[in-house]
C-alpha cells in the first residue's frame, strides 16, 4: 500500500511493517517506535499490572482513611460538646473551622475513592483488551439492535450480532457513538469522507493512553439514544418562564414568604399572613403543566450529562486546549437538570412555596437553551464522531499486521493476503484477488467445507472496512469505491408466506436493480444461487443471471457447485473473457479429508459430499463414494 491519503498531517506515522517485508520483527519495531512497547499485548499487560497495583494501593489508603474518618467524627462530636458547654462564643469559634475541616477531609477521601475506581476501570479495560487480542471479544456490545435483514450485506457478512464485525471493533461508551459506528458500517462513505475518517483515527493510534482515558471516563455512563433524542427535542422547545409577573416573582417570592411568616407569628389575625403566599401558589399551579412537560424531556439525564461533560473535557484538552466551551456548558446543563429533578422530592414543597424552586431552574434552563440552541446538536455530533473514532484507533493499535486500503477511481480490485478478521490469526488462511470491476466475475467452485463462503465473506468484510474508513485485514488492498451486495443466507418468511426460494429471487431482483443503477458501483457476492430448485432450472437460471449481470457491467464473486457454469469462461458472447474460474480443493491424506482453504486458478476437481454423508451414518455404497471428478 502506497497511499499518502492515510497519513495524518499532525502525526508522522512510521512506515507500516508490511511495506518492507518486516514480518513479526517489523511489527515489534513499529510498536516500539509508537508506544515504547514491543506489541499491543505487551502494552496492555503493562497497563494491567500498573493499574491493578495502583488500584490496590489507593483502595487500601481509602479503607485506612475511612477508619480515621470515623474516629475523627467521634472526636469532633466530643470537641463540639465540650466547646458548647463553655458557652456560645466557644461553640461558634470551634464549630465553624471544625466543620470546614471535616468537609475538606470528606472531599479528599472521596477523591481517593474516585482515583481508586478509575484505576480499577483502567485495569479491567486492559484485561478486556488482552482477551480481545486472544480473540475473545464477547464482552463488547454486539449491536444486534442495528441488524436489518433487508440491508445489502449486513446479515450475510455478520456485521451485527454475537461474534460480529461490530462487536469486534466496538469500543464506544456512548449510545450516540455506538449508533455512529453502526452507521459507518452500514452506509459506505464517499472516498473523501473515508479518507478523512482514516486520518482522524490514525492521529489517535500513537496515543493509546488518551483512548483508554476516554473509555475510562465513559465507563459509568448508562445512557441510551432516548436521552440524546429528548435533549435535541428539548433544545428546540419554546421558553417556559415567560411574562413580567413570572420573572418578578423569581425575586419577590422569598421576601413575600418572609413577610408572610413574620405576619403569621407576630400579627393578628395570623391567617392574613397566608395571603402573602397566594402569588406563589397561583404561579405554581400555572407552571405545573409546563414544568412537568419540560421535565419529561430532561428527567434522569443529569448523570448522563455529567459523564458527557467529562468526555468533552477530555476531548477539548486535546483538540481545543485553553478554549473549552462544550464541557463547562454541558456541565452547567447537567447541574440545572439535577436541580430540577429535586422537584419530585416530597419535601421540596417547602422550597416551592417559599422560593419557587422549579421556577428558578426552569428560568436558568430557558437561558441555557437560548444561548446553546445551535450548539447542542453540533456537540452531540462531535461526541458521536469522537467515540466512534476511538474504536477505529483502538482497532488499528490492536492489529498492527493490518493495513490501510487505497480507494481508487479505477474500476479494479487488487488485494493480497486478504484474511477474514473474525477468524483467529493462527488459523486464518489468506488469499489474493485481482480483477476488474466493470463487468467481470470470479466463479469459485469447490467441494463442501472447502472455504468458498468464507472467501466471499472475507472479500466483502474487507470492502466494508475500506469504505468505512477503517483498516483492512490484508497485506495490501487497492479498490474502487464499491457498494457490496450479497445473497448468501436466504430464509423463508411465514409471516409473508414466502418460501426460501422466492426470498432468494426477491434478493436477486434487488441486486439486479442495484447493478442497473448507474449511481452505484456494485460488487456482488452470491453463494449457491438458485439452490432451491431442480438442477436443470438452476443451471439455466444461473447462466442467464451471470450474462445479465455482465451486460449491466456488474462485478463480483459467485460460489457454486455447478461445474458446468465453468464453460462461461471460454464461450463467446457477453460473458466471454469476463468470467474467470477459481477453485478451492480438498485433498485426501491417509483416508482423511484435508482442507487448505487456498484459492487456485481453474475448476474444482474434487468431491467430498458422499464421503461426508457416509461419515454421518448414511449408508452409501463404497463404489459410489467419489472424491474426484472422472
Amino acid at each position: 500500500m502506497d497511499s499518502g491519503l492515510a497519513v495524518s498531517p499532525k502525526v508522522r506515522r512510521p512506515p507500516h511493517p508490511t511495506h518492507n517485508g518486516g514480518g513479526i520483527g517489523g511489527y515489534r519495531r513499529y510498536y516500539s517506535h509508537l508506544c515504547g512497547v514491543d506489541t499491543p499485548l505487551a502494552h496492555y499487560e503493562n497497563v494491567s499490572g500498573a493499574q491493578q497495583a495502583r488500584s490496590r494501593r489507593l483502595q487500601q489508603r481509602y479503607d485506612r482513611l475511612a477508619v480515621v474518618r470515623l474516629l475523627v467524627f467521634f472526636a469532633s462530636v466530643a470537641v463540639l460538646i465540650l466547646a458548647w458547654s463553655q458557652g456560645p462564643v466557644w461553640g461558634f469559634s470551634v464549630t465553624l473551622p471544625l466543620v470546614a475541616l471535616l468537609v475538606v477531609g470528606v472531599r479528599a477521601h472521596a477523591r481517593i475513592g474516585r482515583r481508586a475506581a478509575a484505576a480499577r476501570v483502567r485495569y479491567e479495560l486492559a484485561e478486556a483488551e488482552i482477551r480481545s487480542l486472544r480473540h475473545d471479544f464477547s464482552n463488547w456490545p454486539d449491536g444486534a439492535r442495528w441488524a436489518d435483514p433487508a440491508h445489502p450485506y449486513a446479515t450475510d457478512l455478520d456485521i451485527f450480532g454475537p461474534h460480529s464485525l461490530y462487536q469486534f471493533i466496538n469500543r464506544t461508551v456512548t449510545a450516540v457513538g455506538g449508533r455512529r459506528l453502526a452507521e459507518q458500517l452500514l452506509h459506505p462513505a464517499p472516498p473523501a469522507t473515508a479518507v478523512q475518517r482514516r486520518r482522524d483515527a490514525l492521529a489517535l493510534v500513537p496515543d493509546p493512553e488518551w483512548c483508554q482515558e476516554w473509555r475510562q471516563r465513559g465507563s459509568e455512563l448508562r445512557d441510551d439514544l432516548a436521552y440524546a433524542s429528548r435533549l435535541l427535542e428539548w433544545v428546540g422547545r419554546p421558553p417556559v418562564v415567560t411574562g413580567t409577573f413570572a420573572r418578578l416573582m423569581r425575586w419577590a417570592a422569598i421576601p413575600l414568604s418572609i413577610a408572610g411568616l413574620w405576619f403569621c407569628f407576630t400579627q393578628e389575625p395570623w391567617q392574613a399572613g397566608l395571603l402573602f403566599f397566594l402569588p406563589a401558589l397561583w404561579l405554581m399551579r400555572r407552571l405545573s403543566g409546563p414544568a412537568a412537560a419540560e421535565h419529561a424531556y430532561t428527567a434522569s439525564a443529569g448523570a448522563a450529562l455529567a459523564s458527557y461533560a467529562s468526555l468533552f473535557r477530555h476531548l477539548e484538552e486535546r483538540y481545543r486546549p485553553g478554549a473549552a466551551v462544550a464541557a463547562p456548558a454541558i456541565d452547567q446543563l447537567g447541574f440545572y437538570v439535577r436541580q430540577l429533578d429535586v422537584r419530585y422530592n416530597p419535601f421540596v414543597f417547602v422550597l416551592e412555596i417559599t422560593g419557587l424552586w422549579s421556577l428558578h431552574w426552569l428560568y436558568r434552563l430557558d437561558r441555557w437553551r437560548a444561548t446553546h440552541q445551535d450548539d447542542l446538536p453540533r456537540w452531540l455530533e462531535e461526541l458521536a464522531e469522537t467515540d466512534a473514532r476511538v474504536s477505529w484507533a483502538t482497532l488499528r493499535f490492536n492489529r498492527p499486521d493490518w493495513t490501510e486500503a487505497e480507494l481508487t477511481e479505477e474500476a479494479m480490485l487488487d488485494g493480497r493476503e486478504l484474511g477474514h478478521p473474525l477468524l483467529r490469526p493462527e488459523v486464518r488462511v489468506t488469499n489474493d484477488i485481482r480483477m476488474q470491476t466493470d463487468g467481470h466475475i470470479h466463479l469459485v467452485t469447490g467441494s463442501n467445507m472447502a472455504g468458498k463462503s468464507t472467501w466471499l465473506r472475507t472479500v466483502g468484510i474487507n470492502l466494508v472496512l475500506a469504505r468505512a474508513g477503517g483498516p483492512v485485514c490484508a497485506r495490501h488492498l487497492r479498490t474502487a469505491a464499491l457498494q457490496v451486495w450479497t445473497s448468501m443466507r436466504t430464509h423463508d418468511d411465514l409471516s409473508e408466506s414466502t418460501s426460501s426460494f422466492y426470498a432468494e429471487l426477491k434478493r436477486l431482483k434487488a441486486i439486479i436493480e442495484a447493478v442497473s443503477d448507474p449511481q452505484q458501483q456494485v460488487f456482488f457476492l452470491l453463494d449457491e444461487i438458485l439452490k432451491g430448485t431442480n438442477s436443470r432450472d438452476r443451471h439455466t437460471g444461473s447462466r442467464a443471471l451471470i450474462r445479465q449481470l455482465i451486460r449491466e457491467r456488474g462485478a463480483g464473486i459467485i460460489a457454486t457447485h455447478d461445474l458446468d457454469l465453468a464453460v462461461l469462461e471460454t464461450e463467446g458472447g457477453p460473458a466471454g473473457h469476463r468470467v474467470e474460474n477459481y477453485a478451492m480443493e480438498v485433498q485426501t491424506r491417509d483416508g482423511e479429508l484435508v482442507f487448505d482453504y487456498k484459492l487456485h486458478r481453474g475448476v474444482s476437481r474434487s468431491f467430498n459430499a458422499t464421503a461426508l454423508m457416509a461419515r454421518m451414518g448414511i449408508q452409501i455404497d463404497p463404489e459410489d463414494i467419489k472424491l474426484t471428478h472422472d
